[in-house]
């Protein structure tokens, strides 16, 4: 049986939850069929690289990179003032001229319009019926504006207009916008990007109200960009014309000079085949000096040969040594004495052997042995002289070398330093002349570095609304829906869509239900878009206050008096929501007081740029302060709000929010307050938003859409359940609504974006 019931259950919401689906994808088609139609025209300019002299790859990829900074350049030029200013004034953009209901045909136009950016600024109403004066009043003054001409010409507010010949009545709104707010709103409608990365394109795109709009707005644009383009280039020709024909002044002196200083010189010192000498007499002096360093390094071994022998103890044996020298290999005089000297080292070993030392032979052979050694010494000792003789012939030869190629270096020096001087003097003069040729081409020739490779194009169809992107969002914001309900079993009281600034919402008035004018003051189509969803959130926000209300009838409450404000984790819009539903209830004249219970992370205080240290709820509950004199009195868009903030930081925010003290001070200001919301820390991290969950009347869930997990969720709701709280239903929050459907739903009257 409680198999069939849950079954049954999950149907009926599953019903519900596709019903809900397909009301949110039918409201948005609707609203997208009957949003006015916005007309895309677009071109393409192609950056023509610069010319290029040839080169290295490297160069060649230094160029490349020039070219990619050259098209971000060029964009920014397209989205320059000089150029939009220029669009609005040639196309009067700053003017609106709309007809007035009941009018005759066409006259919600001129058939001229010509206005300066120094138009006066304001909304004048025109009233004339065809050979009557014209009746003209500035809308916010009521002053009578006085035209310069007679009709159908007409002049006023330093504009001057030509109406079309009319039978009927004539009544016109003349909407002068300050110029250079119409040049804001103009940009917000021009879009330059690149159409591919790499590519040297730039691809310009205007919106427009209709085809002829958009396509006149492109073409103005772009011929606008080209004229000041030309206009550039022919300035920058033009003053690298002039500097490059002084320096070909300047440089062909300095090289005439130059010139004239070289052949002075060769004349004077008669320098003739410099180079020649020079070289030959280097060559020379290489020759000996290397053969100089080869007889020291052979006379140096050869004196570390006969220092060693000398030293060495070990007889006629260490002669053999002389044996390895390299010079001596190929002495056979050296040759023959070293065997003379083997054999009678061999003979007077086979004596010592058979004879003593005092035997006659023996005696004689080493007598022998001692002549030879004698010998060789000698023969060494006097090589040894010959190669030092040899190299203080070379060292003599090498100074006089020097000597004579003293004069040389000197006089090759400054005529090769001459020489150079004139050919890059030359060099310089030749390169200065060919730009300065090109510099005068480009002065001359009316032709920009840039080429239109696509004309602005008419647009045939719209290029927004989009029946597919609005459907696709509104599926999201359905499903969204849907899933948050599915996970927590609780209704979404509200949507509160994504915000760039996540202050307090303005509270703006309405009248019958719409925001009045003076509340969305002329501005930039993005400035409008924030507003327009700034609003929507506000309406979101009373909605949820709507609710509570509602709420207390299933609670079995009076009213909801004390109303606690969470989330499962931090950045998902807890503080945003509790703080901003104080400001609407503050505004409804409500006496509201908010409470910073999230002790750790003092949220309500940075909201309202309070301290973040001043006393506050801490303070009462662990000291016994007494809270009226910590409640602080906050002002913001109109609303009076009271709110008690964290106070002092404590390690035991867990043990405070869970005390006789703080349920004690819940019921006190309920008592004082119509209203206590209690700004709570997040779930799935502390305990303390379950141990406030209990004790006051109802719980608010915050939900952000696409970031919140659904585990998280789950439990969040289960822990909240366990506690015995009062959870009324979920808040979603940073819903990415689509363009042009809610803020068109809240703001029926305005007609098409501009």
């Amino acid at each position: 049986m409680e198999g069939g019931l849950s079954l049954g259950a999950v149907l009926r919401r599953w019903r519900s939850v596709s019903l809900s689906m397909l009301a949110v994808l039918a409201a948005v088609a609707v609203l997208t069929y009957f949003w006015p139609p916005s007309y895309e025209s677009t071109a393409l300019i192609l950056v023509e690289p610069r010319g290029e002299d040839g080169g290295s790859s490297s160069l060649e990829i230094l160029e490349r990179l020039g070219q990619v900074s050259r098209v971000e350049t060029e964009i920014e030029l397209i989205k320059s003032r000089p150029v939009i200013e220029q669009a609005v004034d040639e196309l009067d953009l700053h003017v609106v001229v709309e007809a007035s209901a009941g009018s005759a045909e066409r006259a919600g136009e001129f058939e001229s319009l010509t206005a300066g950016p120094d138009a006066v600024p304001g909304t004048y109403d025109l009233e004339w019926n065809a050979g009557d004066r014209p009746l003209i009043s500035e809308r916010t003054t009521g002053h009578r504006v006085t035209t310069e001409f007679d009709p159908p010409t007409l002049g006023f507010a330093r504009i001057g207009a030509t109406l079309f010949d009319s039978t009927g009545p004539v009544s016109l709104t003349v909407r002068i916008l300050p110029f250079a707010e119409a040049v804001e709103q103009t940009l917000e409608r021009v879009r330059v990007g690149r159409p591919q990365r790499d590519a040297t394109l730039v691809e310009l795109a205007c919106r427009g109200s209709t085809p002829t709009e958009a396509h006149a707005l492109c073409s103005t644009v772009l011929e606008s960009y080209v004229e000041l383009r030309t206009e550039l280039q022919r300035a920058e020709a033009t003053v690298t014309a002039k500097f490059l024909r002084e320096q070909v002044t300047r440089v062909g002196q300095q090289l005439a000079e130059a010139e004239a200083r070289l052949e002075t010189y060769e004349r004077e010192n008669n320098v003739v085949a410099l180079a020649d000498r020079a070289s030959e007499g280097v060559r020379q002096l290489s020759r000996a000096r290397e053969q100089r360093d080869q007889l020291e390094a052979e006379r140096s071994a050869l004196a570390a040969l006969v220092r060693k022998i000398e030293a060495d103890e070990r007889g006629s044996r260490k002669f053999r040594e002389l044996a390895s020298f390299p010079t001596f290999l190929e002495n056979p005089a050296i040759t023959e004495l070293l065997t003379s000297l083997t054999e009678l080292e061999n003979r007077r070993s086979e004596l010592a052997v058979r004879r003593s030392p005092l035997n006659a032979d023996l005696a004689a052979v080493d007598d022998r042995i001692a002549g030879i050694e004698r010998d060789l010494h000698q023969i060494v000792i006097a090589y040894e002289q010959a190669l030092t003789a040899q190299v203080h012939s070379l060292d003599e030869t090498l100074r006089r070398s020097q000597a004579s190629l003293g004069v040389i270096p000197t006089q090759r020096i400054t005529s090769a330093r001459l020489e150079r001087e004139t050919k890059l003097l030359g060099d310089l003069h030749r390169l200065l002349e060919t730009r300065l040729r090109e510099a005068e081409v480009a002065q001359a020739v009316n032709l920009p570095n840039v080429r239109v490779v696509g004309t602005a194009l008419f647009p045939s169809r719209p290029a927004s609304p989009s029946y597919p992107k609005n459907l696709a969002a509104g599926a999201v914001l359905g499903h969204d829906r849907e899933e948050v309900e599915r996970r927590t079993g609780l209704p979404v009281l509200t949507l509160i869509p994504s915000l760039r600034r996540t202050g307090p919402l303005p509270q703006m008035p309405a009248i019958d239900g719409q925001p009045a004018a003076s509340s969305f003051p002329l501005a930039g189509r993005s400035a409008r878009r924030n507003g327009e969803l700034a609003y929507v959130a506000v309406e979101a926000i009373r909605g949820l206050a709507s609710d509570l209300s509602f709420a207390s009838r299933e609670l079995g409450l009076d009213r909801v008096s004390t109303v606690a404000v969470t989330s499962t984790g931090r950045g998902e819009g807890k503080t945003f929501t509790a703080c901003n539903l104080g400001i609407v209830r503050g505004s409804a004249f409500v006496r509201t007081l908010l409470i910073d219970a999230d002790l750790r992370g003092c949220g309500v205080a940075r909201f309202f740029d309070l301290p973040t240290s001043s006393p506050g709820l801490s303070d009462v509950l662990a000291n016994g302060a007494e809270p009226g004199g910590l409640i602080q009195e906050v002002q913001v868009e109109g609303a009076w709000l009271s709110v008690l903030p964290a106070g002092t930081p404590t390690l035991n925010a867990a043990g405070l929010l869970s005390s006789p003290e703080f349920r004690a001070l819940l019921s006190r200001m309920s008592e004082e307050f119509d209203l206590v919301i209690v700004d709570t820390p997040p779930l799935s991290i502390f305990t303390d938003a379950a141990e406030i969950a209990a004790t006051v009347d109802a719980v608010l869930l915050v939900v952000r859409g696409g970031v919140t997990d659904r585990e998280s969720i789950e439990q969040t709701v289960e822990r909240l359940r366990r506690a015995h709280a009062h959870l009324v239903g979920a808040v979603l929050n940073d819903v990415p609504f689509p363009r042009g459907s809610m803020s068109r739903y809240y703001y029926p009257h305005r007609g098409t974006e501009p």
